[in-house]
């Protein structure tokens, strides 16, 4: 293998075929810069999605003429969740803790006329995957001294929000394979546009490939050329979409972030750093001009 000769042919060949590279280079800009923008969208829409699931906690109600019996069943229900690893911690709350909690959520002025303390005392139990909440609910379900006046419909005694949480487990799902799929959609598209686009070059070069052939040349001989020009288009795309992409985030997401009070500008979730999605890019736009050369000029070397 000669690399320099290599690179020599596939620079003389974007120079012979300027407007080609051009155009190969601008569909890898376009596209590299769709993928940029949507990944960190789908990171961080996924990252909000996961930061509310792991909020999916199961609260156990405990009536107020539950027996000692009844608690240490209770108890030891919890104690084989955790064993069984479903559940990671359970927080006792008493009544007095549960009505001085509610007096920092709400305005003390409601619920000024109590004369009595109706919340109930509970456990909190926080899960080790959201997704369980269902069947934890489900394996409490029945036990004496539950207060089953309060709770989720379906499990008196027992809350988790079982219509919210089902549904954002539903809409966290949906968004990964979405995204997953879309992600997977822009990079095949990816890979035939700059395919099409190169194909042209290919053409105009048709009888020096066939010439080739007939002298002996390797199929890899004849290929590394192309595959070095679809890198060169590729790398040039991607870095001038990184560019304008962080030009896009320094003169506009920045400050919009830094001046709305807005989700977006609080640190409870995160997204890929630029650094990394840079990189990422790059290397993306290198091997999307590879395959599109190599995959398009498959059907040229049958000779």
């Amino acid at each position: 293998m000669r690399p320099r000769f290599f690179l020599a042919e596939a620079w003389r060949s974007i120079r012979a075929n300027a407007a080609v590279s051009v155009a190969a280079t601008v569909t890898v800009l376009i596209a590299v810069f769709v993928l940029g923008a949507f990944i960190p969208s789908y990171l961080y829409v996924q990252s909000s999605v996961d930061d509310q699931k792991n909020k999916i906690d199961v609260a156990v109600y405990i009536a107020d003429g539950a027996t000692t019996e009844d608690t240490a069943a209770i108890e030891e229900r919890i104690a084989a969740l955790k064993g069984e690893g479903t559940v990671t911690e359970s927080n006792y709350v008493s009544k007095d803790d549960a009505l001085a909690a509610m007096r920092e959520r709400v305005d003390p002025a409601l619920l000024a006329d109590l004369t009595t303390n109706v919340f109930p005392a509970s456990y909190d139990l926080t899960l080790s995957d959201p997704q369980d909440a269902r069947d934890v609910a489900q394996g409490l379900v029945g036990l004496s001294g539950l207060a089953t006046d309060i709770g989720d419909p379906e499990t008196p005694g027992i809350s988790y929000g079982s219509e919210t949480a089902d549904k954002l487990l539903r809409a966290a799902q949906f968004i990964q394979w979405a995204g997953l799929a879309l992600i997977s959609i822009l990079l095949v598209a990816s890979v035939l546009l700059i395919g099409n686009t190169i194909r042209l070059s290919i053409f105009a070069r048709r009888r020096e490939v066939e010439v080739m052939k007939l002298v002996g040349a390797t199929n890899w001989f004849i290929r590394w050329p192309f595959v070095i020009e679809g890198i060169i288009c590729g790398l040039v795309g991607a870095i001038l979409s990184v560019a304008l992409l962080y030009g896009v985030k320094v003169g506009v997401v920045d400050p919009w972030l830094n001046d709305a009070e807005t989700p977006l500008s609080e640190n409870t979730v995160s997204t890929i750093g630029f650094a990394s999605l840079a990189a990422m890019l790059i290397a993306a736009g290198a091997v999307v001009g590879a395959l599109g050369s190599g995959l398009t000029l498959r059907r040229f070397l049958k000779v």
